[in-house]
């Protein structure tokens, strides 16, 4: 028997997924064990390169070499990324750390993977050299966010956001005291930005190309409202609120303005979040009373404008935002990515269907929306297999890219991802990657289309960094968790989220 998650332990652990562009950065994987091992069947470290191990996600097995500890991974041979990628551009990434625990439904022992807290930051080179740990300061709440090698920005509160709920560690995306630093790559000496003050705090940043505006949110701090569409689900996760500043700053000058005033809030932040190419605009989703409007904010002035007024030519009545952002029964909220040349907007929804004969497990299937702003047209492409962690525009706005998992719940043995291109119109999908048992959360296109980075972990607990060639489809590691120092846990593993693309120029 199956329906969609209405059971609030399940919404619970939905609720830890990450959407990556979003403010989580983690994940929560179950699977249901009669006993407690910490990977599959055929695992690593069992001396026998069988089942889904190769050389990438099992080396002790397969005959690789694992880099030591503090290590940058080697670049391969064939690794051909472009002059530009290595001169003018570093990846810039995020350390997370999980925590696996398990728990009883409806007798059923299932084993979560859950976000548990960030570390540090780290930024490196496509081909693996001059990785450089970025150590932030208290307790960070925010991943790093910059687009130019002067600055990095980031939120940390100097209290441990962890705390215990229904047997889980979990993180208080409103702990008190956050505060938004900005820290030079030169010498990492954080200065504060913006702190919390009456309530308020900062409760989410992002950074222009070339550094010039850094647009964040004040967040006043409420209560939970069970009473309200949304109100079972944490609040940096929920659309409905109204409970936050849209700030601009600008980098040059020291000005601020505030773009929207109380009619935002953290999930539309995360749902879209989009700078323009030429630096100048910022795209996101206001509360228009009871529903929501799509807006383009000058990052010069502050001033934000409705896209029926920015693109008068498209019958914004079409957008459902019910469906986009439901108000009950369905909690997986939508996605939006604007292209580069403001000719087309994507979206897209996960749904999440629970077999209440394994409460463990979720199928996981999702919708995709092309909305054609030349044309006045939307094209969708509803129940297609697997959810979607993150998508990424190519700079020319010809493709786009999705990452896909094959289904919700499989920890420990994940089932497998893969990288799809698009084209502009949603069309003509095809896989550059395939991961088996694995998970991708983030992915990023490079600054001139030829590459495509993104982070992967598998059944051996081990963060990667990883970039694909486009046109070969190779694929190369740039860097893991090992190299950096973490050993492999079973409890508490260590991952890698990618960040951004950062001009080195």
């Amino acid at each position: 028997m199956k329906r969609t998650i209405l059971i609030l332990t399940l919404l619970i652990t939905l609720s830890l997924a990450c959407s990556l562009n979003g403010l989580t950065g983690g994940g929560d994987d179950t699977v249901t064990q009669n006993e407690p091992p910490p990977q599959s069947e055929n695992r690593c470290g069992d001396d026998v390169c069988d089942g889904p191990e190769n050389t990438d996600n099992c080396p002790e097995d397969c005959n690789a070499t694992i880099p030591d500890a503090g290590e940058a991974a080697a670049p391969s041979e064939e690794n051909n990324v472009a002059g530009m990628a290595n001169a003018e551009y570093s990846i810039l990434y995020h350390i997370v750390e999980h925590t696996v625990a398990s728990n009883q439904m409806s007798g059923a022992k299932c084993y979560t993977f859950t976000f548990r807290k960030y570390l540090d930051g780290g930024h490196v080179q496509p081909d693996g050299s001059g990785n450089e740990i970025l150590e932030l300061q208290d307790y960070p709440t925010s991943m790093i966010t910059s687009k130019k090698h002067d600055n990095f920005y980031y939120i940390s509160s100097p209290i441990s956001p962890i705390f215990e709920n229904y047997g889980i560690e979990m993180f208080d995306w409103d702990v008190e005291g956050q505060t938004l630093w900005a820290s030079a790559f030169a010498n990492n000496n954080p200065v504060e930005f913006a702190k919390s003050v009456g309530g308020k705090f900062p409760g989410g940043a992002t950074t222009s190309p070339e550094n010039e505006y850094l647009v964040y949110l004040i967040t006043q701090k409420t209560g939970e409202n069970q009473s309200q569409p949304g109100g079972f689900m944490p609040n940096n996760m929920n659309p409905f609120l109204s409970d936050s500043n849209l700030i601009v700053a600008n980098l040059k000058n020291g000005g601020e303005t505030t773009a929207l005033s109380g009619n935002y809030n953290r999930q539309l932040f995360t749902s879209l979040a989009d700078l323009s190419a030429d630096g100048n605009s910022f795209y996101t989703i206001a509360k228009e009373g009871e529903s929501f409007q799509f807006v383009k904010i000058s990052l010069e002035s502050g001033k934000a404008t409705g896209f029926p007024e920015i693109f008068p030519g498209f019958d914004w009545r079409m957008v459902n935002w019910d469906e986009l952002f439901p108000k009950a029964n369905d909690f997986a909220y939508a996605s939006f990515s604007i292209s580069p040349d403001e000719k087309r907007l994507i979206a897209y929804k996960n749904i999440f269907t629970a077999n209440l004969d394994n409460p463990c497990f979720t199928e996981a299937s999702h919708h995709l929306w092309v909305f054609n702003l030349e044309e006045n047209t939307t094209d969708s492409f509803k129940n297609q297999d697997g959810y979607v962690s993150d998508s990424a525009w190519k700079y020319d706005s010809s493709e786009f890219t999705l990452s896909i998992m094959g289904s919700s719940g499989c920890y420990p043995d994940y089932l497998d991802s893969s990288i799809e291109i698009l084209d502009k119109d949603g069309e003509n999908r095809s896989t550059l990657v395939n991961e088996p048992k694995s998970k991708i959360t983030n992915l990023g296109w490079s600054p001139d289309g030829s590459v495509i980075v993104y982070d992967v972990y598998t059944t051996d607990l081990i963060g990667r960094l990883k970039l694909v060639d486009v046109s070969t489809k190779q694929v190369d590691e740039i860097i893991n968790t090992q190299a950096l120092g973490y050993a492999v846990s079973q409890s508490a593993p260590v991952t890698l989220l990618f960040a951004d693309w950062v001009s080195t120029k």
